[in-house]
């Protein structure tokens, strides 16, 4: 959102009402110009200082040794208190911001992925990583060549089987597996896997042998949430592993006789088993989402399809892993020697399937579990040692829906295709999860509906809260994008009033599209290639839940958003503090950035 040759389209999507003279009272905005410096660089953070003052933090284009910082101080009012211009150590910046994930303008990296081949061979292959780091964005630009690979062997010089679980450890430059012995009679049963690591010059080592009493198959990888994830990746600060099993009646003779019995491992980012927990799944047919950790326990949520007499095999037939370490930029890149007018749709969860590679991409798998209905909402706490589950079905779903008063009647959900937006905890320890239905079509996902799910502690729903989100009239951005309006998500999330009676539902619609070209030059073959690149551009559109009552507001825009043409930070761009939620937007260009105070109703 820098560089004035951007080829930028306007839509101004009129989504909901006008907001009244009440909102406008509660709602304050000033403007700022930015200095040239911190234009050529990024928004690094917001941080709220003493007295509901803040200050945002801008990194400037600097050195492998030492870095600039334009940091500028505001009150509450949001009114300037003054700007330091500093310089900092890189290491000293490290341990001062744990977002800050700068490692010098070039780095190569040398890292190992697996994949399963036809014949489901474990296959692992170094794979190089050149990162350039864009000063615009803070973020690295990444190219990803596939090299050697190997086909590991057991002592009794038999090839490993590969199904699903796998973590990669990027700042280690280890991957972690659970592979199949092929010699071991257990092994072939589905009933134990060896922990493999892997370093990235193919030195393959068992670290463990798992052992379950009957056949199991993986149904959940990856790496844990935290409150962090949104602002540390995991690259930076790897999470521990969590790995969730389930009986499987593919070998019929050692099948469990109850397919509930699901089993829990929670392996660190060094490979070792800190936590096993058996446990009594509340339905067979669970596709689980994510797994979140806070305040030492461990939410496991997702959806059910309460098919309950049959195995979880026989319920979702194409697998809930991916065959791949590989993430579906990552196997685009290494599929593909450039890109092209679509390349960018890698970023939007698009998959590819390259010549190189046949393992069946995390992303490639959720869409097509996108597709499937459900019939339940299932969570589960783990903690201590122990597991509570709750299972609520769509029906009460359906009968403690709200609506806006503008809206005719609440949003009915039918628990086909969707996605989980986000979740969010309360203070009262509830927890608020936040979905968005949409439907397939030739040109690709149109998106609709939101609804914000309000569950206790303990997975008990308490209301389900609905919104239409209805852009199909906003379609045929002016720069050529392939991308309207509906085939962008909504993001979702809640945040408390002082007095915690009242939720802030705070919604980020598509506004815009921004289409960028760049060209790179490959540090090895001197090959230079051009990937053009559309990201959506969004604003804010507000309104509040009484918990006390159980009823939602109209929404609003946040400002006048029909004479204005500031769009959010790509991130950063939401403050909360006791009395206000701050926003972040800036212009197209970079030479003006907009603070918006909303106060917490």
């Amino acid at each position: 959102m820098k560089k004035s040759n951007f080829l930028i389209a306007l839509l101004f999507l009129a989504i909901f009402n006008v907001p009244s003279l009440f909102a406008q009272k509660m709602m304050l905005e000033k403007d700022y110009e930015i200095s040239r410096k911190a234009k050529r660089g990024y928004l690094g953070k917001v941080e709220e200082t003493e007295n509901g003052n803040f200050d945002m933090i801008y990194i400037l284009p600097s050195s492998k040794r030492k870095i600039k910082t334009e940091i500028y101080h505001y009150d509450k009012e949001a009114n300037l208190l003054g700007v330091d211009k500093d310089e900092m150590e890189v290491e000293k910046a490290r341990k001062k911001w744990k977002w800050f994930n700068y490692k010098g303008d070039f780095f190569l990296a040398n890292n190992i992925s697996v994949s399963a081949n036809y014949s489901a061979d474990f296959v692992l292959r170094k794979k190089r990583i050149t990162a350039s780091y864009n000063w615009w964005t803070g973020q690295y630009a990444r190219k990803v060549k596939l090299l050697d690979k190997v086909k590991p062997k057991n002592e009794s010089g038999k090839k490993y089987k590969f199904y699903g679980g796998a973590y990669e450890v990027e700042r280690d430059s280890n991957i972690f597996a659970m592979a199949v012995n092929a010699s071991d009679p257990k092994d072939k049963m589905f009933a134990s896997y060896d922990l493999l690591k892997s370093d990235n010059d193919l030195n393959v080592q068992v670290l463990e042998k798992i052992e379950f009493p009957y056949s199991m198959t993986c149904v959940y990888s990856q790496p844990l949430k935290d409150d962090l994830s949104e602002t540390v990746e995991n690259d930076d600060l790897p999470r521990d592993w969590i790995l969730i099993y389930a009986p499987t009646d593919v070998i019929r003779k050692n099948t469990a006789p109850d397919p509930h019995a699901f089993e829990y491992l929670r392996i660190s980012p060094e490979g070792k088993i800190v936590e096993r927990i058996k446990f009594m799944a509340p339905t067979v047919g669970w596709r689980i989402i994510d797994a979140y950790e806070k305040e030492n326990a461990v939410l496991v949520y997702g959806m059910g399809s309460g098919k309950e007499s049959k195995y979880i095999n026989q319920i979702f037939k194409t697998g809930c892993v991916a065959t791949t370490s590989n993430d579906a930029a990552d196997q685009a890149m290494a599929n593909t020697s450039g890109g092209g007018a679509f390349s960018g749709f890698a970023k939007m969860g698009n998959t590819f399937s390259g010549k190189d590679e046949v393992g069946v991409t995390q992303e490639a798998v959720d869409t097509q579990l996108d597709m499937l209905k459900y019939n339940s909402f299932v969570f589960c706490r783990l903690r201590d040692g122990a597991a509570g589950s709750k299972l609520t079905e769509i029906d009460e779903v359906n009968e403690k829906a709200a609506c806006p008063p503008d809206m005719k009647k609440p949003l009915k959900f039918d628990g086909n295709m969707f996605t989980v937006r986000n979740v969010d905890f309360l203070s009262d320890k509830s927890i608020v999860l936040s979905i968005q239905d949409f439907k397939k079509t030739k040109a690709g996902s149109i998106y609709k509906g939101m609804y914000l799910l309000h569950f206790t502690e303990k997975g008990e729903l308490i209301k389900n809260y609905t919104v239409s989100v209805d852009q199909k009239n906003r379609k045929g951005f002016f720069n050529h994008s392939p991308l309207t309006a509906d085939m962008i998500p909504t993001m979702s999330s809640v945040y408390e009033s002082a007095d915690k009676t009242k939720l802030n539902w705070i919604l980020n619609i598509c506004k815009a599209i921004e289409k960028e070209s760049s060209s790179s030059t490959d540090y090895f073959s001197n090959t230079t290639t051009t990937v053009t690149t559309y990201t959506p551009l969004y604003s804010i559109e507000y309104g509040n839940i009484d918990l006390k009552t159980q009823k939602p507001s109209d929404f609003k825009t946040l400002g006048e958003d029909e004479k204005r043409r500031y769009y959010l930070y790509p991130s950063n761009n939401v403050l909360s503090t006791g009395d206000f939620l701050y926003f972040f937007s800036e212009t197209t260009s970079g030479d003006k950035m907009l603070i918006s105070r909303l106060a917490k109703e």
